[in-house]
């Protein structure tokens, strides 16, 4: 009974692994694909059927879920776009601070 009840548990697990590991190689549409198959099963587990209102509010649940993931790695991404963009602004005024104070340095092109 054990072995079985990993196996339900790991299943999830496993189907995300895979579900990972393979979109960097999909079209649009396998990965809506693999994402319903996921959602679908992972909403089977939490023991709603198919077509009730429960299904659906799972389905819903877990596309937002990746939504907000999405979304959250995008505002990741622009966050450290931001701090690079304004650690180079800032060590560009440092290069010419010091360049107004000592114009023979051999980072200012004299």
């Amino acid at each position: 009974m054990r072995q079985r009840s990993m196996k339900i548990r790991s299943a999830p697990i496993v189907a995300a692994l895979l579900g990972v590991s393979l979109s960097a190689c999909m079209s649009g549409a396998e990965q809506r694909q693999v994402n319903f198959l996921n959602d679908s099963g992972t909403c089977d587990q939490f023991g709603a059927r198919r077509g009730s209102p429960a299904y659906s509010d799972c389905m819903l649940a877990q596309q937002r879920r990746r939504d907000d993931k999405r979304l959250r790695s995008l505002e990741e991404a622009r966050t450290a776009s931001e701090l690079a963009r304004n650690g180079q602004i800032m060590a560009e005024r440092a290069r010419r601070d010091r360049c107004r104070r000592n114009p023979d340095r051999k980072e200012c092109g004299r």
